[in-house]
């Protein structure tokens, strides 16, 4: 019988009082005390190699680590996450981190959380950690330069309390659905332009932030900038500021739209009110006409047909009204249609660009490694002539020795003849 390895297992190390945390240790800790353990399942009757499977066992019996909070205590400094290939989700919030690599994160993490800390920079996070999701990094001293190096898979962004400045290197997250900045040192509006990419985005706050206190207020006592914006930059959006922007009657939006439909509808009935008023009154006067030159029976024509095109001239704007709504919306079909292509195309562009660089990196790594093999037949060559100028030399000696030898034994010869 063989144990069955654990699915995954959860470690909770949060207010421990931990300065510093490496976790290529703890992994070989576990290793120790999952070879320690007593094993009920193995045979008694093993004799050679019985400690290997023991340990071979212990390590297959050991589970991988999904998830790991070290949350909540006074962390320095954090290296080996690397080696744990299977976590999935790491807390390192309310911790004393001042620098973060990427080198010390494991390739399948898809959350991680080091909100409260004291960071100013994010390193080769989009390199070591392609698969990341979530990432909060909330209330530490980040500023835009670190938002240049993170993984385009981010669907989640929480960076709120932060020096933030610019939203430009965000522009290339595709897949973003929630983006929260708020608090931070975001002065223009033109920034947010730079989030018109983001197709998927649906969710936005950027309470707090220099840009939303100037603002100005229209008519109805809403932000022109915001209007403006959620109109034209990101018309996809559901959630803004922490409000709903769905289609609904309580939606400030449709509000507006619905009060400004309502003042042109009442525009509408005045003028309408006043093309009837002139009617009413010309057909007054036919009407009189009428009644010197006929009978009664033309008179009732004349209202009839007076009535028809009061009729007909109330009915046209609303028939205008109808072609334009009808046209606005297909100019907003096509526009979410032509945001899609172009959101598309910019992730393709994207992987394209991933790739050239891949290929470019193992290019270069292929021409040192070229280099370094020419160098090693460079020497080869120069130990192969120093080994020819040897063996020449011991030739030349041999030759010189065997005839030194062949010289003594004809004297010795001789010699014997005498």
């Amino acid at each position: 019988m063989k144990d069955t390895p654990l699915v995954g297992m959860d470690l909770d190390f949060s207010n421990r009082g931990l300065f510093a945390f490496d976790a290529t240790k703890a992994r070989s800790a576990l290793v120790e005390v999952s070879a320690a353990a007593p094993r009920t399942t193995l045979s008694t009757t093993s004799t050679d190699g019985g400690d290997a499977a023991s340990a071979a066992l212990s390590l297959s019996a050991l589970p991988a680590i999904r998830l790991l909070n070290l949350s909540y205590n006074s962390l320095h400094l954090f290296t080996g996450g690397e080696t744990l290939k299977g976590l999935t989700v790491l807390d390192l919030s309310h911790n004393a981190l001042t620098q973060l690599y990427g080198q010390s994160m494991p390739p399948t993490l898809v959350r991680l959380s080091v909100a409260h800390n004291q960071l100013a920079h994010l390193c080769n996070l989009a390199q070591y950690t392609p698969r990341l999701q979530v990432l909060e990094v909330g209330h530490n001293q980040l500023s835009t330069s670190a938002l240049r190096d993170l993984p385009v898979s981010l669907t989640h962004l929480s960076a709120e309390n932060n020096t933030i400045e610019s939203l430009a290197p965000l522009g290339v997250l595709f897949h973003l659905t929630h983006l929260n900045l708020a608090q931070n040192q975001l002065e223009s509006r033109d920034t947010l332009c730079a989030l018109q990419p983001l197709v998927s985005l649906r969710h936005l706050d950027v309470r707090g932030n220099p840009m939303c206190e100037k603002g100005r207020r229209n008519s109805a006592g809403e932000d022109d900038g915001v209007t403006q914006l959620l109109h034209d930059v990101l018309p996809r959006l559901s959630r803004f500021n922490g409000t709903s922007l769905s289609q609904a009657p309580e939606n400030r939006m449709w509000k507006t739209a619905h009060r400004q439909q309502q003042q042109n509808a009442k525009l509408s009935a005045v003028n309408c009110r006043g093309i009837s008023h002139d009617v009413h009154g010309d057909n007054g006067v036919r009407r009189r006409g009428a009644r010197e030159d006929s009978s009664g029976g033309g008179s009732s024509s004349s209202l009839l047909s007076s009535s028809q095109r009061q009729q007909h001239k109330l009915q046209e704007p609303t028939l205008e009204v109808r072609l334009m709504q009808a046209k606005v919306n297909e100019l907003r079909r096509l526009l979410l249609t032509a945001q899609d292509d172009e959101g598309k195309a910019r992730q393709k562009r994207a992987l394209l660009m991933e790739n050239v660089k891949s290929t470019a990196k193992v290019i270069d790594q292929q021409e040192v490694e070229l280099e370094k093999l020419q160098s090693e037949v460079e020497n080869l060559r120069g130990v192969d002539e120093k080994l020819q100028l040897s063996v020449a030399a011991a030739e030349h000696s041999f030759e010189q020795v065997h005839a030194s030898l062949l010289a003594s034994k004809a004297k010795l010869s001789a010699s014997a003849v005498k």
